[in-house]
């Protein structure tokens, strides 16, 4: 009974929020993708985002500025207003301070307390945060983790998936003398350091939860970033789920990816304060479609776009019939997620995606508002979806577009944008999809690594050192080439009206703005 009282419900409550209102927006730092695009979705909808000064967010040379950020939001503040807050900017000072600090555990507990007090300071206002779970990356370096990572980072990576591996299965005979190997020979300082710092990350995290419990948050997303199958990312995940089941309330949700979970709580809170519940209807390509495990994720398409969905304020939906729109998920048809930059990643049409196109189309052509989610690459495009989509006039037909970074990043703004494609003029829409194609499919799938084999490698510029003149030659090169891919698809009078920048002093992201 109670099944059919809910749907009963849902139908009644279903739809999207009507814009009205400001946002207090803290986002995780200032890339493009986590606070300039994921605002201006919702400006672009019609809502009131406030943003804190460029100067004291988190950047690519710099943490945030935390006793500012405070005070901005404090000065901000009114119970009329909705604040979405990242948790590691104002506690770590960002994403990268996160799993770079130095702090104590009196230094944690104390910035955890202030967190956790700013609901009732704020008068009660909804608030709803973000976190997330320290990352395992296979490997990396200064200045996104410690210098010891150039050198130690694999054999970390491989410690915590064998420690992983050993909680939830056997490990082989081989597999226990490697672990024991890998323990006694990584420095003691080394292990003594990144552990440390992942369990005093773990104890901040396992606070917000109890907190949430208690009301200091009307939500709270955890984030689990570039997270392997085996890892000591996905073994803390577990560990918190652990705690997070003990919990009275379902004021939480654990998640793939990082740098989408600004917008999807933006989402949340525009949909809670409207008392609407967007449908959403999820289509995969054929293949291995849903049950596809992407690259640096550690579960399928299926399950990140349920919890996404969920996340987000919505509901998920098994036909289309009262879907506020349709999310078309392209994954490969083998299930293996490549980076946008392989030689394999052409513009040649499979019969595959062929089939794909044609059932966005049918969507199209029965009113439906359409959002494509591009994973079947990562950080980047799918060069055959795309430029088809150009070809068959689909590409701003849409109601939304995504194909960047790992896939749930992808999932996430595809879902947003276009769920508040409802509330866009047809202008606004289409700048935002532009930006989409300029970024992901010109500059992610093919200009970046242009850019990188004919002035940075033979160079030997150094990524996120460039200096300013390497800085400006980059910038102007991009913007030639991107306008170049284009030409023959988006007027050059529509191209000239943005430029391209590299906000972060590497190539690996560009920021796309409209010139004022």
């Amino acid at each position: 009974m109670f099944k059919y009282v809910f749907l009963l419900m849902l139908l009644f409550l279903g739809g999207i929020a009507e814009a009205g209102g400001r946002i207090l927006y803290v986002p995780l730092d200032d890339r493009p993708v986590c606070l300039d695009y994921s605002a201006a979705t919702f400006s672009a909808a019609g809502w009131e985002v406030r943003t804190p000064p460029a100067d004291i967010l988190p950047s690519s040379n710099r943490g945030g500025n935390i006793d500012a950020l405070y005070a901005w939001l404090t000065a901000n503040a009114s119970r009329e207003d909705i604040a979405v807050v990242s948790a590691d900017n104002l506690i770590y000072g960002g994403l990268v301070q996160s799993r770079t600090h130095n702090l104590s555990a009196r230094e944690l507990k104390d910035r955890t307390e202030r967190f956790l007090r700013f609901k009732q300071e704020a008068g009660g206002m909804p608030v709803y945060a973000f976190v997330t779970i320290m990352r395992s990356a296979r490997a990396s370096g200064p200045p996104a983790e410690p210098d010891y990572y150039v050198k130690h980072g694999p054999a970390l990576f491989r410690l915590g998936a064998l420690r992983d591996k050993s909680e939830t299965e056997r490990l082989s005979r081989g597999e226990r003398k490697e672990l024991a190997l890998l323990e006694a020979s990584l420095p003691k300082d080394v292990f003594a350091d990144y552990y440390g710092r992942r369990e005093l990350n773990l104890q901040v995290t396992k606070r917000l939860l109890y907190a949430a419990d208690n009301g200091a948050f009307d939500y709270l997303l955890l984030g689990r970033d570039d997270t392997a199958n085996l890892s000591e990312a996905h073994r803390e995940a577990r560990r918190l789920s652990i705690v997070n089941a003990g919990l009275k309330q379902r004021k939480t949700r654990f998640l793939a990816g990082a740098d989408q979970l600004g917008i999807l709580l933006l989402n949340r809170a525009v949909s809670k304060a409207g008392a609407a519940v967007p449908i959403i209807y999820p289509f995969y390509a054929e293949g291995t479609g849903a049950s596809t495990v992407p690259t640096y994720e550690d579960e399928t398409v299926g399950e990140s776009v349920r919890s996404q969905i969920l996340a987000a304020g919505g509901w998920p939906a098994r036909r289309d019939d009262n879907a506020d729109l349709v999310l078309a998920v392209s994954t490969p048809e083998k299930g293996r997620t490549l980076p946008a930059d392989d030689v394999r990643n052409t513009a040649e049409l499979s019969a595959f995606k062929k089939k794909f196109l044609s059932s966005v189309e049918a969507f199209l052509s029965k009113g439906k508002m359409v959002g494509i989610a591009d994973v079947c690459y990562a950080n980047g495009s799918d060069n055959a979806l795309a430029a088809a989509l150009f070809d068959e006039g689909l590409a701003f037909r849409l109601a939304s577009y995504a194909g960047w970074n790992t896939a749930s990043n992808t999932v996430g703004f595809a879902l947003v944008q276009g769920v508040q494609a409802t509330g866009m003029s047809s202008e606004e829409r289409y700048k935002l999809l532009l930006i989409r194609y300029l970024d992901e499919w010109a500059y992610q799938s093919n200009v970046r690594l242009e850019v990188r084999k004919e002035i940075v490698w033979p160079n030997e510029w150094c990524e996120g050192y460039f200096k300013p003149n390497e800085t400006a030659q980059l910038e102007r090169m991009a913007t030639y080439k991107i306008k170049r891919f284009l030409r023959n698809r988006i007027s050059g009078k529509k191209l000239d009206a943005y430029k391209f920048s590299y906000p972060w002093n590497r190539t690996f992201e560009i920021k796309v703005e409209a010139i004022k």
